[in-house]
């Protein structure tokens, strides 16, 4: 059995998060064991839903500063709880986890240490800059989720290329073709006009202000045009004092953390995504496997995901004209939309599909824990009733 520790900053809602919790629901039980650690104390809300997933989490219980000698005496005990019970690979998400994991890592022997980049945040502070660069160096691979991610991990952090390991996101695919004409809520106060949809994080890095004054162009000239926002962050009451002072109570209505993401989705007749920073959004891939026609920033990886013109429009970030021209179009011209859904479902299904990034990730552990010098049993049917719950050296 190949056991994995994952480490991460928290785990509240997020990307990296949600990424995480349909990497351990899809990863092969018979041949991994898997956990979570948390640099935080309290981990968070998706605590709750790992170990429902049967993946214990644990914390590292840090609340001061990642050098305080109280936090090198939590790495060293951690270290040794690896060690003891033969972890096999540490896998680091987010500024935090990836330290953690690589120090936690090289202290305690283990095999494979990943640090994971997803987005092209910059580190002004210069010890910051130093730890991520720390983190890679101690790393056996780093992997990104995008190009343009692993552009600026070789530029900013000065990470060697050689060291990279490109796996975009992949979600999993509707079961069924979607719905041709999506089902209308029956009780909105707001009536039944277009309904541009965003789901994400309520962070600045989601440019929602750039989505609200976008909103009020489109408002004049697409009469009884709504917008509903899924999701939760610590702007969120900033963001809705900003509706309320725009004018759009009556337009956009913001809907928190919602369990229903994929039925709320096949709603939407235009899907936005309105960031000024991205790594590789698995949203922006949900709402385009669900069959939506897309709008969205070039940032990031989201220009990697969607070919403009073809499978969605992509506009430039922090441009409200642009993006409210775009949505515009994609609601002024059903044949127009139905073809760029049509498109982007294609370019789901044949890319950015679960299935795929999952094999990529065996394949990574795999292939690493070998060049460690370890021998991985193969994961076959037969083999279920041989000897198949270790990891032998070579």
């Amino acid at each position: 059995m190949i056991r994995v520790a994952y480490v991460i900053d928290h785990l509240r809602v997020g990307g990296a998060q949600r990424h995480l919790l349909e990497v351990v629901r899809g990863l092969d039980r018979s041949r991994y064991a898997l956990e979570m650690w948390s640099a935080a104390a309290d981990p968070g809300d998706l605590a709750a839903v790992f170990e429902r997933e049967g993946v214990p989490v644990r914390s590292f219980g840090i609340s001061g500063t990642m050098l305080s000698p109280r936090t090198l005496a939590t790495i060293r005990r951690v270290a040794g709880d690896f060690r003891a019970r033969g972890v096999h690979v540490a896998h680091g998400y987010l500024f935090e986890g990836n330290f953690l994991a690589a120090l936690v890592g090289r202290l305690a022997g283990t095999p494979v240490t990943l640090v994971s980049k997803r987005s092209l945040d910059r580190y002004d502070r210069i010890d910051r800059r130093a730890a991520a660069w720390l983190s890679n160096r101690l790393a056996s691979r780093v992997t990104v989720n995008a190009s343009a991610v692993r552009d600026i991990t070789i530029e900013h952090e000065r990470c060697a290329p050689e060291r990279i390991v490109m796996i975009p996101n992949g979600v999993a695919l509707p079961s069924s073709a979607p719905a041709s004409v999506p089902p209308q809520p029956a009780s909105d106060p707001r009536g039944t006009g277009p309904l541009v949809g965003m789901v994400g994080r309520l962070s600045w890095k989601k440019g929602y202000e750039h989505a609200l004054a976008a909103a009020v162009l489109l408002r004049e000239r697409i009469p009884g045009v709504r917008f509903d926002v899924v999701g939760d962050g610590e702007l969120r009451r900033e963001l809705e004092e900003t509706t309320r002072r725009l004018g759009l109570a009556d337009t956009v209505r913001f809907l928190g953390q919602r369990r229903d993401v994929p039925d709320l989705m096949r709603t939407f007749d235009c899907f936005v995504l309105s960031s000024v920073i991205e790594g590789m959004p698995n949203a922006l891939l949900e709402a385009m496997a669900l069959g939506r026609p897309v709008v969205t920033t070039s940032a990031g990886g989201s220009a990697e995901v969607v070919i403009d013109g073809e499978s969605g429009l992509v506009v430039p970030p922090a441009d409200p004209d642009a993006l409210a021209n775009a949505i515009e179009r994609v609601l002024r011209d059903g044949d127009f939309a139905r073809r760029i859904a049509a498109s982007g479902e294609r370019r789901v299904r044949e890319n950015f599909s679960l299935d795929a990034m999952l094999r990529a990730f065996d394949a990574l552990y795999r292939t690493e824990l070998a060049r460690a010098g370890l021998q991985i049993p193969p994961s076959t049917a037969e083999d279920a009733s041989v000897e198949h719950d270790r990891v032998t050296h070579a």
